[in-house]
């Protein structure tokens, strides 16, 4: 995505505002690590063993976990319950989902989100992201964690522009332009670079790193970021994301094919019923 640069016109945010930013978001903490390494060994009972540790973890896991999209019947409560029903794949999805805590805010200034509707839309994309790989035959435990740095980039981009609101407001106001392209009229980056640093403090897979690059790539033919950037417009598209402003962060350009766009919707719509 590029946007031609105005001197002078954008004062707001600095690419070296955003690196101080990227230079305060917290570490993975210790427990949470540890929880990653048991999953990585393949052992849910120690993994669930090391989540009961932490009281923030638990919590988040227990809200995540009985969404409605998860399709589970009764409430989810105990540890070993969680990551018993869940599974490693599902597991290290949700795992990672929390990294996603360590950078929302308290209160949501820019975005009229809460973290119930946040965590809906991790929650969402998680679930259907895991079933678009599964009928890609894709099984990369390394790209299904994209459907949790996203929501985590979306957090930071309301941590790095909540401190002028009343500027955002005003240049939205004036210039009818998308917060992507205000920020990168500011900083010289867009919002797949953003992703792409917090992947890198959070120091995730160069797999990773490679696929978050390539959805900056409007002629990406590469079946697995094109279907992801299906999914992430899917989702934007809901009513209630529309109303809080973030489907308004930017507009994905996405050469999909009918083929494409039609298994598309057969895969998520599995998901609708």
């Amino acid at each position: 995505m590029a946007y031609p640069q105005e001197k002078g016109a954008w004062l707001m945010i600095s690419r070296d505002t955003i690196d101080r930013y990227i230079a305060q978001v917290p570490a993975i903490p210790k427990i949470v690590k540890a929880c990653s390494a048991a999953l990585a060994e393949g052992d849910l009972v120690k993994a669930a063993d090391c989540a009961a540790q932490d009281s923030a973890l638990m919590l988040y896991l227990r809200e995540i976990v009985n969404k409605s999209i998860f399709g589970f019947r009764s409430e989810i409560k105990e540890p070993r319950q969680i990551f018993g029903v869940l599974g490693l794949f599902r597991a290290r999805q949700i795992l990672y989902s929390y990294y996603t805590r360590l950078l929302m805010p308290a209160r949501w200034d820019v975005f009229d989100l809460d973290s119930r509707t946040f965590q809906e839309l991790q929650a969402q994309l998680m679930v259907k992201w895991e079933g678009i790989m599964e009928a890609l035959g894709c099984h990369s435990v390394e790209i299904s964690k994209v459907a949790s740095i996203i929501p985590a980039t979306f957090a930071a981009c309301e941590g790095i522009f909540k401190h002028d609101v009343q500027t955002l407001r005003l240049l939205q106001a004036q210039k009818a332009v998308s917060y992507e392209a205000i920020l990168y009229k500011m900083s010289g980056l867009d919002f797949f670079d953003l992703a792409c640093m917090v992947a890198q403090k959070w120091e995730l897979s160069d797999e990773i790193i490679h696929f978050l690059q390539a959805l900056k790539d409007p002629e990406a033919d590469n079946d697995r970021v094109v279907y992801f950037k299906l999914l992430l417009q899917y989702e934007l598209s809901r009513d209630v994301f529309m109303r809080c402003g973030i489907n308004n962060f930017f507009e994905l350009e996405i050469d999909a094919s009918e083929e494409q766009i039609d298994h598309f919707y057969a895969c998520v719509s599995k998901f609708e019923a």
